[in-house]
C-alpha cells in the first residue's frame, strides 16, 4: 500500500471508464465522457503503435487525430522488418514477428490517407525549426474547439507540461505517460500537483516494464485527467485497487502487473 503522501495521486471515482487501444502497451482508459466531448485528439509520440489513436476516430466519423512524433519515419518500419528477417537467420525471429513487422510498415503508407495524421517534429519549447510548442501544436490543428491530449515521449514530458495549465480551456482530456519517477520524482510531484488545480485524476496504471520504488511507486506511471470544470460533479476519491479487471492490462504480458492500493 502507498504512504499517505501518495494521496495526491489517487484518482476521482468515475463510473463510465473504457480502454482504447490495445490490451498492453499503447492502451489508456479515459472516461466515455471524452469522446462525447469533441472530435480532435492530439498525441505526442508515436513509435509502432497508434491503436488508441485508430480506436478513437473509430467512434465517429468526424473524429480525427495528429500525432507527433521525430523518431519515426519509413526508415524506422522498414529497419524493424529488416531486423526480423535478419534475426530469423540466427533462430531468433520467426515468421509471424517478420508478419507484424511488415503489417506496421504497411499500416504506416497507409497512415496519412486516414483521419490520423503524422507529423515528424519534436515536442519542444525550444525555437528550433525541427520543433513544436504544445501552443503551435494546438493551433495548428486548426480545431475551434476542446481537445484531448495524449503524451508519452520517454521523460519530454515535464518540460511540455509545466504550461499546460495555461491551455486548459482548451483540453478536456489529458493522459500522460511519466517517466524515471526514480530520477524525476520532486518534478514529478511538483508537476501533478500543479496540474491538479485544473483537472483531476482518474485513473492511474504503473508500466510493470520499469519496476517500482522503494515506497511501492511504479516508476513508469500512466495517469488520465479529465477537466474540472467540465466533468467534476462532486466525485468521490475512488476505494478502487489498481489495476482494475478487464481494464488494465500489463505492458508486459510476461511480466506480472504492478499493484496500486491507497490508504482508506
Amino acid at each position: 500500500m502507498l504512504d499517505s503522501s501518495y494521496d495526491y495521486l489517487k484518482p476521482f471515482d468515475e463510473i463510465d471508464l473504457i480502454r482504447l487501444g490495445k490490451k498492453g502497451d499503447g492502451g489508456y482508459v479515459i472516461s466515455k465522457k471524452s469522446l462525447e466531448a469533441d472530435n480532435c485528439l492530439l498525441t505526442f509520440g508515436m513509435s509502432n503503435d497508434w491503436s488508441f489513436e485508430e480506436d478513437f476516430v473509430k467512434h465517429n466519423s468526424q473524429n480525427f487525430v495528429h500525432i507527433y512524433d521525430h523518431t519515426v519515419n519509413l526508415n524506422f518500419f522498414l529497419y524493424r522488418l529488416y531486423k526480423s528477417v535478419k534475426r530469423l537467420l540466427y533462430f531468433k525471429s520467426n515468421f509471424l514477428n517478420i508478419y507484424e513487422k511488415f503489417n506496421e510498415l504497411t499500416k504506416y503508407l497507409k497512415l496519412n490517407n486516414s483521419k490520423i495524421n503524422h507529423f515528424k517534429y519534436k515536442i519542444s519549447n525550444k525555437k528550433e525549426l525541427s520543433n513544436k510548442s504544445l501552443e503551435e501544436t494546438i493551433k495548428d490543428t486548426g480545431h475551434n474547439g476542446k481537445l484531448m491530449l495524449k503524451i508519452d515521449i520517454e521523460g519530454d514530458e515535464f518540460e511540455i507540461l509545466n504550461d499546460i495549465t495555461l491551455y486548459s480551456n482548451q483540453i478536456h482530456t489529458l493522459i500522460v505517460e511519466f517517466h524515471e519517477l526514480n530520477k524525476n520524482y520532486n518534478k514529478f510531484e511538483t508537476l501533478i500537483k500543479e496540474i491538479n488545480k485544473k483537472f483531476y485524476i482518474i485513473h492511474i496504471h504503473g508500466n510493470n516494464v520499469t519496476g517500482v520504488n522503494e515506497m511501492g511507486l511504479p516508476n513508469t506511471l500512466e495517469i488520465s485527467f479529465l477537466n474540472y470544470n467540465l466533468f467534476f460533479k462532486k466525485n468521490i476519491k475512488t476505494k478502487s485497487k489498481f489495476p482494475i479487471k478487464n481494464l488494465d492490462f500489463p505492458n508486459h504480458k510476461y511480466i506480472e502487473d504492478i499493484e496500486i492500493n491507497f490508504t482508506e
